[in-house]
């Protein structure tokens, strides 16, 4: 394939794309047919059959593109740094919020269009943070069993970001600096609301 053909074919996967995540927007998935996506995208649907074999095709490579570049920004830093402290800042928090605040569109149309994106989502930040990167953990009052703050952990950072879509994207500024804070926070009480 030579370059002019593969830069079209790649501009033309890009607009079938968009065109997905946008009717997502506005339709259930099940309202949403090829023709629809064809139609949106401009182009005619032979040519959405020789990119992706259905919709479900199409779904799949959205997710995975969105999957693998937030995998990528999360892993970054690590090439330059062994260890990062977490009291501070880290380059892994703003890559998160960056990345997510440039495709917003998608993460938002798969948030609301796609519930097996949370479930996803989930398994990559456990396989990110079982496998590429770990956490050193201290606890003063006992052993912290890994997998259980992995868990933890994950359910948090990604409830914030979930939070984050849910309200139409606030200033990405302050949600790196709220997940720090959040991160740092240690309870001292738990108080009765009644006195």
């Amino acid at each position: 394939m030579n370059q002019i053909t593969d830069r079209r074919a790649k501009k033309t996967r890009l607009a079938i794309k968009n065109a997905y995540i946008d009717l997502i927007e506005k339709y259930t998935d099940d309202q949403i047919t090829v023709v629809m996506i064809t139609q949106y995208a401009d182009v005619n649907r032979a040519t959405f059959y020789d990119h992706f074999s259905n919709k479900s095709d199409l779904l799949e490579e959205i997710l995975c593109d969105v999957r693998d570049g937030l995998k990528e920004e999360i892993l970054t830093p690590f090439k330059e740094k062994n260890a990062i402290k977490i009291n501070t800042l880290t380059p892994t928090t703003v890559r998160i919020f960056e990345y997510i605040e440039k495709h917003k569109k998608a993460f938002h149309a798969l948030y609301i269009g796609h519930p097996v994106f949370k479930q996803q989502m989930e398994e990559l930040f456990f396989e990110i943070f079982s496998k590429d990167i770990r956490m050193e953990l201290q606890s003063e009052i006992g052993e912290v069993d890994y997998e259980m703050f992995l868990h933890y952990q994950t359910s948090a950072t990604l409830g914030l970001i979930f939070f984050w879509i849910k309200n139409n994207f606030h200033s990405a500024t302050y949600m790196m600096e709220q997940l720090t804070i959040l991160s740092n926070t240690k309870v001292i009480n738990l108080v009765s609301g009644s006195g």
